[in-house]
């Protein structure tokens, strides 16, 4: 008498997984698929298969070698295989049924496929078609598949999975400065920098212009600061006392990143506090912890969405009082408003694999060095986000957004981060760039 073999799936996506574990399960005698019910599968799996149950019924009654499909619940009980007359359970090694040894086969499981995997890849592939657009500005630049599979309802009350994910994302961020703690706000990056300055910063301040983003830290500072401004050549000139040196790490608007080691040292010779714009450094620099206070957002070198700006300094500061309510960080402290709930889930999604996106950065960065060195002026000072050439980049398709950079210097500015979610980048082939008129 022919034995009747049970191989139990959900096979919501059925792959090459599910047909070998089909074949060795024939090889015992007639099968008979053991169908997770639409219902069960909700319950455990928290979502709806893609296709119903008589859907994939109908399938696998169609694979040579299946014999029956019937209805099972999650886990396979001897009530079942009583139910069914089954004389054998056929599993993949992920097999957590209650049932006897010697009534169960476990057979490996297929490396490198299963149906989150495929769900994933899909995703993934819709994503790469949505990144035909590549955009060679700061950011947000691309959308990275990290951050889609992260998105989902989040509250910043009564959620505990969000909350989870908020401590883990802040305490990511405080390695990543260096610094005691951090602040997370609603906005762009501007409104950290500015709520830092009124909330810190006082007295007398030198502030090292090195472009655009540098120089309107000045805009940002509370009237009562008595400011100087020098230009990153002069600052071994600079003598005297000053309460706080400000600077911008990495200067986009001409691809410009200064020596934060030698910038640390004048500001403790001047018995200056630090104040740093890492908007454009975070996550992708070293050397943040040199600073006392810092402020940068979400997207850029942190790669997630745009929405999130944050706050990092030391213990050491004192935070000034501020009489306005939004304007306050006791008030964001205290979470008296929206947070940036999905901002931060996209960086939760993000921090668990930022160092590779990083590398595909730096991948970016070091193929334009190569393609286009004719064009490079300067070696040093180069940040790892974006790269200035003397040439105009051209695009070489419709679907090449270039980064018009705020600055008067002849040439152009490309940022890298718009390929993140390629492991092999393709900047070269779609664009080019040209020499600047004489």
């Amino acid at each position: 008498m022919t034995k009747r073999i049970m191989v139990d799936m959900s096979a919501t996506l059925l792959h090459h997984g599910h047909i070998r574990l089909i074949r060795q399960a024939a090889k015992q005698g007639s099968v008979i698929i053991g169908l997770t019910t639409d219902e069960e599968i909700l319950q455990k799996k928290g979502y709806l298969p893609e296709l119903n149950f008589e859907q994939r019924r109908e399938i696998l009654l169609a694979i040579k070698g299946v014999d029956e499909v019937v209805a099972t619940p999650w886990l396979i009980t001897e009530a079942v295989l009583q139910q069914y007359r089954i004389d054998l359970l056929v599993h993949g090694s992920d097999h957590s049924n209650p049932i006897d040894e010697d009534k169960c086969l476990i057979l490996p499981r297929t490396e490198g496929i299963s149906s989150s995997q495929l769900r994933y890849r899909a995703l993934s592939a819709i994503n790469q078609q949505n990144q035909q657009k590549l955009m060679l500005t700061p950011g947000p630049a691309a959308v990275a598949d990290e951050v889609l599979t992260a998105i989902k309802p989040v509250f910043g009350r009564g959620d505990a999975d969000y909350q989870q994910q908020y401590q883990q994302v802040m305490d990511w961020l405080l390695r990543l400065s260096g610094m005691d703690q951090v602040l997370s706000l609603q906005g762009s990056a501007t409104l950290a920098l500015e709520l830092a300055a009124h909330s810190f910063v006082d007295g007398r301040v030198l502030l090292i212009n090195t472009g655009f983003y540098s120089g309107r830290l000045q805009r940002l500072l509370p009237q009562n600061c008595q400011l100087k401004e020098i230009h990153y050549q002069q600052l071994d000139q600079v003598e005297g006392q000053y309460d706080w040196l400000m600077c911008a790490y990495t200067e986009t608007s001409c691809a410009f990143r200064l020596d934060l080691d030698k910038v640390a040292a004048k500001a403790k010779s001047l018995g200056a506090k630090l104040y740093v714009d890492a908007t454009a450094s975070i996550g992708l620099e070293s050397g943040h912890h040199l600073a006392d206070v810092m402020a940068f957002s979400s997207c850029k070198g942190l790669l997630g969405l745009a929405g999130a700006a944050f706050i990092a300094w030391k213990n050491d500061l004192e935070i000034k009082q501020q009489k306005l309510f939004y304007f306050n960080m006791q008030s964001q402290q205290q979470k008296l408003m929206t947070g940036p709930y999905h901002a931060i889930a996209s960086l939760y999604g993000v921090m668990q694999n930022h160092a590779q996106l990083r590398q595909r950065v730096m991948n970016s960065k070091q193929l334009t060095l190569q393609s286009f060195a004719d064009f490079i002026p300067r070696q040093d000072h180069q940040p790892l986000l974006c790269t200035y050439l003397q040439g105009k980049v051209v695009a070489k398709d419709d679907q090449v957004v270039l980064y018009s950079a705020r600055s008067n210097l002849p040439g152009s500015v490309i940022c890298h981060l718009g390929e993140i979610h390629h492991d092999m980048v393709c900047l070269n082939q779609r664009i080019r760039v040209e020499p600047l008129p004489c």
